[in-house]
């Protein structure tokens, strides 16, 4: 009972830990990472009382005027694009976003997940393994958007549930069998994940 207790009373700890991670990630939207530490401070201040009780009345509408006008500045966009040069990924996105370009040249995988926000992973500049790579992506109420070269073959399989995905690459290699394969494996839930050339 006590340590259910606790997680009702600290779970926003949670959300201002995933923050602060974001915060000081290369290539997350940081105004999307202070947002996230915003609601987190503001729900767990009220979990511990330490807040009027009409604070909430005023703090919502506030958090969206900022939401709005980080919109119209483009502040997601002036953090750039993250070059990624590791051979793997492994990204986790809570309300916020991230775009990254990998450049590697012997790519083996991993995993994306968002959830109410978006993803956009760029590998036109990378190169696969020779064995090929696995790249696992969920999206929950969010999109996560694949741009892989022409020369690449891709199969993708996955579960949708009330979202879609939707493999439009092409190959432009005659001998596609001898090529080095992308697999992916989608999990969707109210969103989309879209795998393109450009």
């Amino acid at each position: 009972v006590k340590f259910a207790t606790l997680i009702s009373m600290y779970w926003p700890l949670i959300l201002i830990a995933i923050g602060i991670n974001q915060l000081f990630s290369k290539g997350h939207s940081s105004s999307g990472a202070i947002i996230l530490i915003l609601i987190g401070v503001f729900f767990q201040l009220r979990n511990l009382d330490l807040l009027p009780g009409d604070i909430g009345n005023y703090f919502w509408p506030v958090l969206l005027i900022i939401v709005g006008i980080m919109i119209l500045l483009g502040s997601s966009k002036q953090d750039g694009i993250y070059k990624y040069k590791d051979n793997t990924i492994d990204h986790f996105v809570v309300f916020s976003g991230l775009e990254n370009k990998c450049v590697s040249k012997d790519f083996r995988g991993g995993s994306a997940t968002v959830a109410f926000g978006g993803i956009d992973l760029d590998f036109r500049e990378a190169e696969l393994s020779k064995e090929g790579a696995f790249l696992e992506l969920t999206a929950v109420f969010g999109g996560i958007e694949v741009r892989v070269p022409e020369h690449w073959k891709v199969v993708v399989k996955g579960v949708p549930i009330f979202g879609v995905w939707e493999n439009k690459a092409k190959t432009s290699v005659a001998d596609v069998e001898n090529q080095p394969v992308l697999n992916i494996k989608c999990l969707v839930m109210f969103g989309g994940i879209d795998i393109i050339n450009n």
